[in-house]
């Protein structure tokens, strides 16, 4: 067997794998989501960023 079959193989193998799960395996988990909008705010204003509500009322980007 060579490379190219180990390949065909693989990817037989996840297109199964992914199809019997239906996308669980590559959708992201519960915690890489922000959060509601306090844990959110109080995160940017630790790190030192400008909190939720002046982020998101400002008028244009930043240039």
């Amino acid at each position: 067997m060579d490379i190219e079959d180990e390949k065909l193989i693989a990817i037989a193998i996840v297109a199964i794998l992914s199809s019997i799960n239906e996308g669980e395996v590559i959708s992201s988990s519960s915690s890489r989501r922000g959060g509601n909008s306090w844990s959110m705010d109080h995160r940017r204003v630790l790190i030192g960023r400008r909190n939720l509500f002046r982020a998101k009322s400002r008028r244009s980007t930043t240039r």
